[in-house]
């Protein structure tokens, strides 16, 4: 694979840490057209999460290997949550895991953890919660703190806890799990993620991918 020709369909392929981190599929699927598109070309996309919740693996490369036979690809996402380890530290388990596989594969490393980048939206909470016109207030953490949260997973989930206005029994029967994987397909600008170190870190990686993949940047007349 080279740039020399340029591309006229792309399939990728995003390796998660877990089965709920495939709600980062709809925030790929954005960040990737809106560089394609802001650079003129004119490319297919089909996205693909890589199940592998039915086979055993023990390591980071065993599990990028056994996606390539059921979901091959030419981009190649690879999750993994910061949690209590830098970013780079993350990268570097990445490309290390991936070293002899083709092809180069695209980090995503939400700090600390996927959820972080789920809390940028109050109309999505509540439509994933199933109480779209509600009218309790949500304070989401601000922007420039997303990634300095001990625990945006339980944040998320009381919010979301919040965003249902149930009381009594059916507030503690509520399943904030079930929920989560509708706030990613309820936004449709990602963009205020640019404001975050680590999405800034992905949306390099992947234009430097495009750049270097994708073929030449088609000519625009002026």
């Amino acid at each position: 694979m080279g740039g020399a020709t340029p591309m006229s369909a792309l399939r990728y392929t995003l390796v998660t840490d877990g089965r709920s981190d495939k709600v980062l599929k709809p925030i790929l699927d954005w960040l990737l057209i809106d560089i394609l598109e802001e650079q003129g070309h004119h490319i297919a996309i089909q996205g693909t999460w890589a199940d592998l919740s039915t086979i055993v693996t023990n390591t980071l490369s065993d599990k990028v290997l056994r996606a390539f036979g059921p979901y091959p690809c030419e981009l190649l996402f690879i999750h993994r949550d910061a949690e209590k380890q830098s970013r780079l530290q993350r990268v570097q388990e990445v490309h290390a895991a991936t070293a002899s596989l083709p092809p180069n594969p695209v980090p995503v490393i939400p700090v600390r953890m996927t959820e972080a980048w789920l809390l940028i939206s109050e109309a999505a909470l509540r439509t994933a919660a199933c109480n779209r016109n509600g009218k309790a207030k949500l304070l989401l953490p601000p922007l420039h703190s997303l990634e300095s949260l001990s625990n945006p997973k339980q944040t998320l989930h009381d919010l979301l806890e919040q965003a249902s206005e149930l009381s009594g029994r059916r507030r503690r029967d509520f399943n904030p799990h079930r929920c989560v994987h509708a706030i990613t397909t309820a936004i449709n600008d990602f963009s205020p993620l640019r404001q975050l170190p680590s999405f800034q870190a992905l949306e390099q990686d992947l234009r430097q991918w495009i750049s270097t993949y994708a073929g030449p940047q088609p000519h625009t007349q002026g």
